[in-house]
């Protein structure tokens, strides 16, 4: 008996083990299917996608509307239901191809507001292991009537009146205040009664809408507006009503959905991050607030805060509303927008007018506020409230610097370049900007030269009264916000050494047993030199070569001194004289290029005698004479002027030229001027330096100024025998015979600074 009992107890437990494992079968079956390889579908509910009438939303039909749709989903070709219940945003099916029909309504044979929707998809596939997308394309089922009535013409002859709209048997009644349409089956021919109560007697009156042919047969999707009013023929009748228009139109799910069930209205903003938009003053940016309705607008609320002072006319906590006409045009006015009219299907927020507009306080960031709130199908977006409707407009500084090109800084005046705006309206930060520089513990505006480049300083002091060579400059824009500061270092002006021509520095040379066995003395002449440093150099070298060299004797008679100092206008005097005692002192009959001018420059002269000719190094013909061009100057002159005499001889020309040179000794400019005038007078004279405005010159660093009293070396240059007459350390000397052409004298020399 024991045994039978437990033979029992193992046998019911091998079946609720089994009935266990059976149930954790299909648990884990339906744990599968809802895995994260789901398999099933993903319904979107649309509005039908061909018709060719407007839409007011996007024709996804969001919640409430696809809520309240009802899914019935069979395998397909059969009527085994696989799911029939709320349409959801997805169901959960087995793989398979099925047929799916969303519907809406319960399609009667006539109401009020009642509309019946339908929609349906067939052999929708679905594949293991995926969520396919299923599209249903939704349309009107049935069809509607409405009733427009001419108000002020029924109004003349009746107090109140109605029709009613009868589908067979059954009937509603569509009055002029409620704005109710009859809905009804599609296929279904409908017949009108108006009544009426005559205006004065109260008299009730009906009349029979004749029979129209767009009252038959009337198709799903179609609407029939009936606009009735007075006709005045009749009117003694006790009736005068007619029909004035009637029309059809076909119609769509979203046209004909109950306000309730519409979806709210919604805002979307174009140029905000997460409801706000930083850009900088006077930046143009889009900035768009997007009024998303599903019905035409009924009202709008908007509040603005700024600390901007340009805005000081609105009310900061007060709630302006769309249908109050002052509140209307006091937004308008103020933020220089047009708000949407009442009634459209489509309106925007426009501030991208409004945004270059806004400024900061003097540099510091400034943030204006703007909340919307807008109605349609009577429901506000505010409903929501977990929806940010305030956006801000956050208005920073405009970023923009400037520099100055050491080119640009002269003795007197300095050109800050263009200023380069990173963030902000360029054209408009240029047309409100003014340049400065600090003097001393004073930013000063600085006077504009050319508008286009940038701005130029012109300071008012001479060269020489220019003491302060280091400043600031920065750009300033609307008077209150700068750009960074950069400093300029102007140009020193300063005169070349010696320019007085009064340090002369003398080398006496005595040779023994000279020609015809005589003692002889050459003199050396060089403007303010020394062993140690020089500026000014002369060709003296080149017509002295022989005055030390004990070798040669021959012709040594014929070397002369082109360069030395005569009595100036104060002081001493440079005097050059041509000569043709050039290249080995010879005989001036015999070789042309022994005729030289007398050459007085800046830089260094540089003398390297020959060795062969007819008479080894007296022939000269070897000679090599160099101006090196070395003379250190750091700045950059408008003009060279002077004071000199000329004696020319036989018609002869005199030149000066000027070179102002930059490290790589690259002339950065450089004139001549060249004159045959007899001067026995000091004349003064003054030679440009013509630069071009608009053109950048490079810094100085060395300058080259040579004064030659000929422009006619060689067999062109006229010259004579004479006896020379001249001074050394105050003692008048005499050099017989020296073949001599023109003279020139040079006196006072000066840098003149205007730029």
């Amino acid at each position: 008996m024991i045994k039978l009992i437990n033979k029992k107890m193992r046998y019911i437990s091998s079946l609720c083990l089994l009935v266990c494992c059976i149930w954790l079968s299909g648990c884990q079956a339906d744990e599968n299917l809802r895995s994260a390889n789901e398999t099933g579908l993903l319904i979107t509910l649309a509005d039908e996608s061909d018709h060719a009438y407007a839409r007011t939303i996007p024709s996804a039909l969001e919640k409430p509307v696809a809520d309240m749709f009802h899914l019935r989903v069979a395998y397909s070709g059969t009527d085994n239901v696989a799911y029939d219940d709320k349409c959801t945003e997805s169901i959960l099916l087995k793989e398979g191809t099925y047929d799916l029909t969303a519907t809406y309504g319960e399609n009667p044979v006539i109401a009020l507001d009642a509309p019946y929707y339908i929609g349906k998809l067939e052999s929708q596939e679905v594949v293991t292991g995926q969520m396919t997308s299923a599209n249903i394309s939704c349309t009107v089922g049935n069809a509607l009537l409405s009733v427009i009535y001419n108000e002020s013409a029924l109004k003349k002859v009746y107090d109140t009146y109605f029709v009613t709209v009868s589908v067979g048997q059954e009937s509603v009644n569509l009055d002029a205040t409620s704005g109710k349409s009859a809905y009804f089956q599609a296929g279904s021919s409908v017949s009108l009664v108006f009544h009426g109560q005559l205006a004065g007697t109260g008299q009730e009156v009906s009349y029979d809408i004749p029979a129209q042919e767009k009252f038959a047969n009337i198709p799903a999707r179609t609407h029939v507006k009936v606009t009735l009013g007075v006709d005045e023929s009749s009117v003694s009748s006790g009736v005068g009503i007619s029909v004035e228009k009637l029309e059809t139109e076909t119609v769509s799910v979203v046209e004909t959905l109950p306000s309730e069930f519409m979806p709210k209205p919604k805002l979307e903003a174009e140029g905000f991050v997460n409801n706000e938009l930083s850009f900088a003053e006077t930046e143009k940016k889009t900035a768009v607030i997007r009024l998303k309705l599903a019905s035409p607008l009924q009202d709008l609320k908007l509040k603005f805060h700024s600390t901007d002072e340009k805005f000081a006319g609105l009310e900061a906590e007060k709630e302006y509303v769309l249908s109050n006409a002052e509140d209307k045009a006091a937004i308008e006015t103020a933020l220089g927008i047009v708000l949407p009219d009442i009634g459209t299907t489509e309106g925007s927020l426009d501030f991208t007018s409004l945004i270059p507009q806004l400024m900061t306080d003097n540099g510091n960031t400034v943030s204006s506020t703007i909340e919307v709130d807008v109605e349609a199908n009577n429901r506000w977006a505010s409903e929501d409230e977990t929806v940010n409707r305030v956006y801000t407009l956050k208005c920073n500084k405009p970023e923009f610097s400037i520099s100055v090109d050491e080119k640009n800084c002269w003795s007197r005046e300095f050109t800050i370049d263009e200023v380069s705006v990173m963030s902000g309206d360029i054209e408009t930060i240029k047309n409100n900007l003014v340049y400065q520089y600090r003097d001393g513990t004073e930013w000063k505006n600085c006077m504009t030269r050319e508008f286009v480049a940038g701005r130029t300083q012109q300071f008012s002091q001479t060269a020489e009264e220019i003491s302060e060579k280091s400043y600031k400059v920065r750009a300033l824009y609307r008077g209150a916000i700068a750009s960074n500061e950069a400093e300029i270092t102007l140009e020193m002006p300063e005169q070349l050494p010696n320019s007085g021509m009064d340090e002369w520095n003398v080398e006496t040379y005595i040779k023994e047993g000279g020609w015809f066995s005589r003692d002889e003395t050459y003199y050396s002449f060089n403007p303010w030199k020394n062993d140690e440093d020089h500026f000014w150099d002369t060709c003296n070298d080149f017509t002295t070569r022989h005055r030390n060299n004990s070798n040669v004797n021959i012709y040594n008679y014929n070397g002369f001194h082109a360069v030395s100092y005569v009595t100036g206008r104060s002081g001493l005097a440079a005097e050059l004289r041509s000569t043709a005692n050039g290249r080995g002192n010879m005989v001036a009959t015999f070789y042309d290029f022994n005729k030289v001018a007398g050459e007085l420059f800046t830089g260094t002269a540089k003398v390297t005698m020959g060795t062969s000719g007819l008479f080894g190094d007296a022939d000269g013909s070897k000679d090599i004479y160099e101006r090196e061009k070395d003379a250190s100057f750091y700045n950059r002159p408008t003009a060279l002027k002077f004071w000199y005499k000329y004696v020319p001889y036989n018609s002869d020309t005199w030149k000066v030229h000027v070179e102002l040179l930059d490290e790589n000794r690259n002339v950065i400019i450089q004139n001549d001027y060249t004159s045959s005038e007899i001067k026995n007078d000091w004349t003064e004279t003054t030679l440009p330096l013509n630069y071009v405005e608009g053109v950048s010159y490079a810094k100085c660093k060395y300058i080259y100024v040579i004064f030659s009293s000929t422009v006619n070396s060689g067999s062109n240059m006229p010259y004579r025998e004479i006896t020379q007459t001249f001074y050394v350390n105050g003692e008048t000397k005499t050099f017989s015979p020296a073949y001599v052409g023109s003279v020139l004298t040079i006196d006072d020399i000066s840098l003149i600074y205007d730029k």
